[in-house]
């Protein structure tokens, strides 16, 4: 077995960083999809329908297949999210998402707040009540605090 990839996620200008494990079993197509991505650095946006996420917009937004699909995530857990212009509340381009859900009480919805699955490609080891607080408080407070999340990946050895 291969080590597992992993992505750091940092919120600038506050400094706080986590690492997240890629979803590589689970999700392959999807962490394979972000791995290439990478890295994605733009303006975090606090989620206005689900609640306690954060989000960060993918330029050149691609549509990809289901897989690892959730709709009632636990704080640690990241998500690829697509959204087309087929919606009469769409954006007029497509919108690529890179999703970290922070707290408790989220159920993923898109436009107009109705309910949504969407693609779970890695994971924020431990807990976010003990261990990826910093974090966890920096994301909490992004409504007020703009930041810029940076999605990086991790190289070891």
């Amino acid at each position: 077995m291969s080590a597992k990839r992993r992505i750091r996620l940092t919120l600038q200008p506050l400094g706080v960083s986590v690492v997240a494990d890629l979803l590589d079993e689970e999700a392959p197509r999807t962490a394979s999809h972000v791995w290439d991505r990478l890295p994605v650095v733009g303006p975090a946006y606090h989620g206005q329908y689900s609640g306690a996420e954060i989000f960060v917009l993918v330029p050149n937004p691609l549509q990809i297949d289901e897989e690892n699909l959730a709709g009632i995530p636990v704080p640690g857990e990241l998500f690829y999210f697509y959204q087309g212009t087929e919606s009469v509340v769409a954006d007029p381009e497509p919108i690529e998402e890179f999703v970290l859900v922070y707290n408790r009480g989220v159920i993923l919805k898109q436009a107009e707040g109705m309910p949504t699955r969407a693609n779970l490609f890695a994971r924020i080891p431990g807990d976010w009540k003990f261990d990826w607080t910093d974090f966890q408080k920096a994301c909490a407070q992004l409504r007020l605090v703009p930041q810029t999340l940076q999605i990086e990946r991790v190289n070891e050895g």
